[in-house]
């Protein structure tokens, strides 16, 4: 059913275009992705005592070949005893046009999983395939047509390059996720702590995320041990526009959430925006010397939301 290497369809029309640019609302919550490897019950049943904002359950990377079908059983038997309502759940499957990725779907089109994260694209009609068959297995499950959400990864010089048309590709697209390591492998660079090299790839896709009301997330900050950088790089993506962070061990849970909070600053700051905007009847007015018209309040109307949403949970 799937093929490889479908046609391109640069400058056409795609089947199921996003075409519903309002924010996604599930999404503006989810800040922390835990990945957690599928052949391993052991950690899939550590996992269900920590509170990241969603799980990325992963069949591809972190499973070696030999263990594919054993991972999806013991994934299939992770999610049928799953009652509890709390973090999200997505997928990560393996590759379109793999040996492995029908039955991968066939496997997680489930009402207990939020969406699936397909990794390494570099096509959108790859993924107007992966629509189309998503919607034929919910058929099968007596699911609503577009239950199943899709968060595309972009971790090649090709993906980057065509983010804007991927994330217009499928309706179902909630997020474009950034994967650093294997962008830096496709380029033949080498990735550095400061992430100079990358800081291109990133805004690309941060702007073509934010160009269709999409979620932004950044891929892992692989050194686990290293909280001070990781939180330096959550908080220097977070002003390139990425809304979310990918994470490889629980001790960065909460060091992510930290990161990606207003400041104690941000927040006074954006009371003074907004309190001084309706006071002026809302016109342009000034704050601390700076100018503020509309587009700085709607910014500091987002941070008190935020905070807000952050004090609730």
């Amino acid at each position: 059913m799937f093929t490889s290497s479908p046609p391109p369809l640069i400058g056409v029309n795609f089947p199921y275009p996003r075409t519903d640019t309002s924010e996604v609302g599930d999404m503006d919550v989810l800040q922390s992705f835990l990945f957690v490897p599928a052949d391993s019950s052991r950690k899939m049943t550590s996992a269900r005592n920590l509170h990241p904002d969603a799980f990325i359950y992963d069949l591809e990377d972190a499973v070696p070949i030999a263990n594919k079908h054993e991972a999806r059983h013991l994934l299939t038997g992770e999610l049928n005893s799953f009652i509890n309502p709390g973090p999200k759940i997505f997928i990560r499957v393996n590759g379109f046009g793999s040996t492995f990725f029908g039955d991968d779907l066939r496997a997680v089109v489930r009402r207990e999983v939020s969406g699936i994260v397909l990794p390494k694209c570099n096509d959108a009609s790859q993924i107007a395939q992966v629509h189309q068959e998503l919607s034929r297995l919910e058929n099968q499950m007596s699911m609503p047509e577009g239950s199943v959400k899709i968060i595309t990864i972009l971790e090649g010089a090709k993906g980057v390059s065509l983010a804007g048309e991927i994330a217009r590709s499928s309706s179902r697209i909630i997020a474009l996720f950034f994967g650093a390591e294997d962008f830096c492998a496709d380029m033949g660079i080498t990735r550095s702590k400061d992430g100079d090299e990358i800081g291109v790839a990133r805004s690309l896709v941060a702007l073509a995320a934010k160009s269709e009301r999409l979620e932004a997330i950044d891929g892992p900050f692989t050194d686990f041990h290293d909280r001070v950088g990781l939180f330096e790089e959550t908080r220097r993506v977070k002003k390139m526009g990425f809304t979310g962070k990918a994470l490889i061990h629980p001790n960065q849970i909460e060091t992510v959430h930290q990161a990606m909070a207003p400041s104690d600053e941000e927040i006074a700051l954006a009371h003074e925006i907004v309190s001084a905007f309706e006071n002026s009847g809302g016109g342009v007015t000034a704050v601390r010397g700076k100018m503020i018209d509309e587009p700085v309040v709607v910014q500091a109307r987002k941070v008190l939301k935020q905070n807000a949403r952050e004090r609730k949970a």
